[in-house]
C-alpha cells in the first residue's frame, strides 16, 4: 500500500511539473453520475448476469502534450435473482491510479488509458427467503486487484466545464479465482483548468 501511495504522489508531482500550457488544459476532474453496466461473474451457487448502476469520480492531469495520469474510482451495485429470492446483490468498490494518452482538438478531448487499482467485492447471495426472514444466505467479501481500460470522450460546454462519456470494462478475480467482468458506460461532468 505504501508503494502504491508513493507512486501516486510521484505521478501527481510529475504531472504538475510537466503540465501542458493553459490553452490545452492542465487538469480536469469531476463526477461520473450515471453508470449503467452489466455484470458477468459467478459464485459457488450460480452464474450471475445482470444489469447494474454505479457512481464514481475521476481526476486527470495532462502533461507533455499527449499524456494523462490521475486517479479514478467508484462503486457498481448489481441486484440479481437467485432460486428463492429477488434480493441478492453483488457490489464492487474500486479506486486507484491510471495512465494513458490524451489529445485535445477544439472543444473535444479523446483519452485512452489503463486503470489498475484495489477493490473490494461484497456478495450477499440469498438461497431461501420468506418475506424479511432469510433462512439460507451466504455473504462473500473479497479484496482484489481491479483492472480496466478507459476510453473517454470529453466535450467542452465552456472554458471550465465539460461533459464526459467513458467506456470501461472493470475486471477482477473473486471467490476461488472466478472472474468478475463489468463493462459499463459512464456519463459525467468535469471541471477543468
Amino acid at each position: 500500500m505504501k508503494r502504491l501511495l508513493t507512486v501516486l504522489v510521484l505521478s501527481f508531482f510529475a504531472a504538475a511539473t510537466f503540465a501542458q500550457d493553459e490553452g490545452k488544459g492542465l487538469y480536469s476532474g469531476g463526477m461520473l453520475v450515471f453508470q449503467p453496466g452489466y455484470v458477468y461473474t459467478e459464485n459457488n451457487h450460480q452464474q450471475i448476469e445482470a444489469g447494474n448502476l454505479g457512481i464514481g469520480g475521476i481526476f486527470r492531469f495532462y502533461f507533455c502534450d499527449y499524456f494523462t495520469t490521475g486517479i479514478y474510482g467508484g462503486t457498481q451495485k448489481t441486484n440479481y435473482n437467485s432460486v428463492n429470492s429477488e434480493s441478492s446483490y453483488i457490489n464492487l468498490g474500486y479506486g486507484g491510479p491510471f495512465l494513458g494518452f490524451s489529445h485535445q482538438g477544439g472543444k473535444s478531448r479523446y483519452t485512452v488509458s489503463v486503470f489498475v487499482g484495489m477493490g473490494a467485492i461484497k456478495n450477499l447471495h440469498i438461497e431461501n427467503q420468506n418475506n424479511n426472514l432469510l433462512s439460507e444466505a451466504y455473504l462473500y467479501r473479497n479484496h482484489t486487484l481491479v483492472l480496466s481500460p478507459i476510453v473517454s470522450f470529453d466535450y467542452s460546454l465552456s472554458q471550465r466545464v465539460a461533459l464526459t462519456l467513458q467506456a470501461v470494462c472493470l475486471t477482477a478475480k473473486v471467490n476461488n479465482d472466478k472472474l468478475f467482468y463489468n463493462p459499463a458506460l459512464q456519463v459525467g461532468i468535469l471541471f477543468k483548468r
